[in-house]
């Protein structure tokens, strides 16, 4: 079974946007700093939407018991009351919560708020803990990244879970505590994500599993530095844009294999070659985690 762990999201002041689907997540990450003076707003919508619509056509994994797919609901006003009754912690000042449902399992929601997990069983108009996972005191051991300009080995303040458990063994499922990284260039911008993998064991603390690995990156790179570059780029096509793809697979208990994708699309005036390459990894619990990405990726 693959789950596919490419993200869509708008991370600039112009729009945010998510797309979810009930086998499969997809994420991309764009980040616009500045906007270069011949290049129109209109386009650059343009070319968001271009992307986000290439994001969402990720073709969709089969259902299976491996995964657990999060499902974003709606949270009604008396599902508010009902969660802060059982909640009163988590919903004081105005709490940052997002409850989810899953396909797989009936009357199961989870919730999500303040790097905590819970999981919920719905009885008619009421909910009862299950479980629960507290994420919120954890502090990232290992942190290494690969496309930031500078080397980072101190964990990001932007953390959070990501929505989707992925099948470790036969009884148990992890999820990932992913951080985030941002850079801003002239004309464009960095996002590279790392991840940290937990074991969920009903009823006891969360146990880690892998440590800083490579989840997603988007960049956005300039291209046109002159007007006769942007003639040639297309009087819009003026940025060099990367991808990161995550894809994890289930081999065994406690063994996953890691297949990256990588692609880079070019500006027709850009002086770079264009990559689309992929390598796959294993990591297998009490091993060393042995990804090492190929250093032609992230150097620009």
């Amino acid at each position: 079974m693959v789950f596919c762990i490419l993200y869509c999201e708008i991370l600039s002041h112009f729009q945010n946007s998510q797309f979810s689907k009930p086998c499969i997540v997809c994420r991309a990450f764009f980040y616009i700093e500045s906007i270069e003076q011949n290049l129109k707003y209109a386009e650059i919508r343009m070319k968001i939407s271009q992307m986000l619509l290439w994001s969402s056509l990720c073709i969709p994994a089969m259902a299976s018991a491996q995964t657990i797919s999060f499902q974003k609901q709606e949270m009604s006003t008396q599902k508010r009351t009902v969660l802060c009754d059982l909640l009163p912690d988590q919903c004081r000042d105005k709490p940052t919560w997002t409850l989810y449902k899953t396909t797989q399992q009936a009357n199961q929601y989870y919730l999500i708020s303040n790097l905590k997990l819970y999981q919920l069983e719905q009885n008619k108009q009421n909910f009862k803990i299950l479980n629960q996972w507290d994420f919120s005191k954890y502090t990232p051991q290992k942190v290494s990244t690969h496309w930031t300009t500078e080397d980072i080995d101190t964990p990001s303040d932007q953390r959070f879970l990501y929505p989707a458990l992925f099948k470790i063994s036969e009884k148990t499922s992890a999820i990932a505590l992913v951080q985030s990284f941002h850079e801003t260039y002239s004309g464009g911008g960095m996002n590279e994500e790392v991840a940290d993998f937990f074991e969920l064991i009903p009823q006891q603390k969360p146990k880690l599993l892998f440590q800083n690995i490579p989840f997603s990156v988007y960049r956005m790179i300039r291209a046109c530095f002159s007007e006769e570059d942007y003639k040639m780029s297309g009087k819009g096509h003026c940025h060099d844009e990367e991808n990161l793809v995550l894809n994890i697979r289930y081999l065994k208990p406690y063994t996953w294999q890691m297949q990256y994708h990588y692609t880079s699309v070019l500006s027709p005036a850009s002086d770079q070659k264009a990559v689309n390459s992929r390598k796959n990894f294993i990591l297998e619990k009490g091993k060393q985690e042995t990804i090492q990405i190929p250093k032609s990726w992230h150097a620009y």
